[in-house]
């Protein structure tokens, strides 16, 4: 056993080593979901250079964090950097859409598929907010158009019905699913509350005309009845 501390020495330097790296994969996996929630942030705001820019700073950032952690495989393939790559596709996504844009492809954002999959999935409750703030800007045709993207993504990741420890996407298909039911049954509600509206405001223009003809009758008795007076005298 005299080789033990030689042993152990090489393995703690080897975690020690790996542990710095985490250290800094966190942080910079941090650094890449503040970028891209910036850049969500303002694309509703529709400050579209801001968050162009934020995704720019999180793209290149997202590339060194892949290098840093390739050649450790426990931390390539961990939590938070899968979490930083979505984050990203949801956020290059939503960009695209907002400026007309076709959907960024998964090899020009350099992620990996799964990720890619994954940050689709998260873009449905962007989209929705999208929709929810196109009825309350009284743009149903848009809120009905996000809707339908939703839809559309939805048929999409449906399609991949893999175990979880390949691509755990299953939560994210039901969460999908509800989003887009709680907000089908928004845009109904909202478009029943538009024909109400419509209705009312229909229905209260006819009793103005109608409360004009009266007092325009009334009058019209009126002047019959002074002229009446005005004869006899």
């Amino acid at each position: 056993m005299k080789n033990l501390d030689k042993i152990v020495n090489k393995i703690e330097k080897n975690i020690d080593g790996k542990d710095k790296v985490r250290e800094q994969a966190l942080k910079s996996s941090r650094e890449i979901i503040i970028s891209c929630r910036r850049a969500i942030q303002s694309v509703h705001q529709k400050k579209m250079k801001d968050a162009q820019t934020n995704i720019k700073n999180a793209s290149s950032n997202l590339q060194i964090l892949y290098d840093l952690t390739k050649p450790h495989p426990e931390l390539f393939h961990a939590g938070f950097v899968e979490n930083a790559a979505q984050e990203l596709v949801e956020a290059s996504c939503l960009y695209n859409i907002i400026k007309g844009k076709e959907l960024p492809d998964p090899d020009e954002l350099q992620t990996t598929y799964s990720s890619y999959l994954m940050g689709l999935c998260d873009l449905v409750g962007e989209l929705r907010r999208t929709a929810l703030d196109s009825i309350r800007k009284g743009e149903s045709k848009k809120a009905d158009e996000y809707l339908n993207m939703m839809e559309e993504i939805y048929e999409v990741i449906i399609r991949f019905d893999y175990p979880s420890g390949l691509i755990p996407i299953k939560k994210k298909q039901d969460m999908v699913r509800g989003l887009i039911e709680r907000t089908r049954g928004e845009l109904a509600v909202a478009s029943c509350e538009r024909r109400i509206e419509y209705r009312t405001s229909e229905f209260r223009g006819l009793l103005d005309k109608v409360n004009v003809n009266k007092k325009n009758k009334s009058k019209d008795k009126r002047e019959e009845k002074e002229l009446d007076i005005d004869d006899i005298w």
